[in-house]
């Protein structure tokens, strides 16, 4: 990911004027919700979200949050906006389906009405976890986490589309809990930068973590204790942080043989399908949980050599280095607590 933005470096005088106007609206629209409060939607709301734009793991940490409420006794839903999403499906949503299949999700931009509609549906739900609402304060909640992507914090950059930021770094003084995500360990100078924007350092730091790979055949075989060690690998990924899904794959232990990168959300056609078969030639295709959620589909209705090739999935989770009982801790007082005044 390209530290100065987005767009291409021909356009940078446009992307800096561009920033400009971005930033104003995000002050507008910080102004207008200081003096007001989120609604509520009748059960406590814990936000999982970042200050940037691209991947910074939300959804591997969010699922850690759903786990550890789980196991403390609560029955959380999963919110999210869903991009593109229809008639309540969405990549997102069917990743965590897949992750989390006795997990309610409720999807739709208008999150207030979705969670209503999903604890209609499921009335033992005691709390929720939104995916991405950090700036989505129409919602109100217990908990606002933000997470830090070591491999690219961006906090120190400019507003988009200069640069990666949907909010002024200062933004982070209004979480509640900072954690790093995709970090090596404690980086004292990265701590020093979000203490600098945010007045205290980051809470938590935290790697990915895979706890199982699928791998999916001819058959429809499925396996969850396979390796990629020693196998010759295709990454393929339309996400937001498609270099350290590259880098995860390599830490495995694959031959990465090869890369495709789409956008973000990439809408993937029996076409592509069938062009990664034949890219990857004799060796393994590997994707995200978000893209196969997608892909999956297509393969059936696809040629043989992509019904007949090897497509591995890894499920990520999070591990601490440090700061996991600050989270926990976190966490399950939001969930049982009243909203906040």
């Amino acid at each position: 990911m390209s530290a100065r933005g987005p767009l291409p470096s021909v356009l940078a005088p446009v992307a800096h004027v561009a920033a400009l106007g971005y930033a104003l609206g995000v002050r507008v629209h910080g102004a207008w919700w200081a003096s007001r409060r989120g609604a509520d939607v009748g059960v406590p709301v814990i936000s999982v979200g970042n200050v940037s734009a691209g991947g910074t793991g939300k959804t591997p940490f969010v699922r850690w949050v759903v786990e550890a409420l789980r196991h403390a006794g609560h029955s959380p839903a999963v919110a999210m906006r869903g991009y593109r999403a229809h008639a309540g499906r969405s990549d997102e949503a069917e990743e965590y389906r897949a992750m989390l299949p006795e997990v309610p999700c409720a999807v739709g931009a208008d999150r207030v009405r979705a969670i209503a509609a999903v604890r209609a549906a499921h009335p033992s739900i005691d709390c929720a976890v939104l995916d991405d609402g950090f700036q989505h304060r129409r919602v109100a909640r217990a908990l606002d986490v933000v997470l830090v992507d070591a491999t690219n914090p961006a906090i120190g950059g400019a507003m988009l589309p200069a640069g990666w930021l949907r909010e002024p770094a200062s933004a982070l003084a209004r979480a509640d809990l900072v954690v790093v995500t995709r970090a090596a360990g404690v980086d004292p100078s990265l701590a020093e930068l979000v203490r600098r924007f945010r007045g205290r350092e980051p809470d938590a730091w935290t790697r990915h973590a895979w706890d199982r790979i699928e791998r999916h055949g001819p058959a429809g075989a499925f396996a969850s204790d396979a390796s990629l060690r020693g196998r010759r690998a295709l990454v393929a990924c339309a996400i937001g942080n498609p270099g350290a899904f590259v880098a995860d794959v390599r830490a495995a232990g694959a031959e990465v043989v090869g890369t495709v990168h789409r956008r973000d959300h990439h809408a993937f056609t029996v076409a592509d399908v069938e062009r990664l078969a034949r890219d990857a030639g004799d060796a393994d295709i590997v994707l995200t949980g978000k893209d196969w959620a997608k892909v999956g589909p297509l393969v059936a209705a696809s040629r043989a050599q992509a019904r007949d090739a090897q497509w591995w999935v890894p499920r990520a989770s999070i591990a601490f280095h440090a700061g996991e009982e600050r989270v926990r801790a976190s966490v399950l007082a939001a969930a049982s607590r009243a909203l906040r005044p």
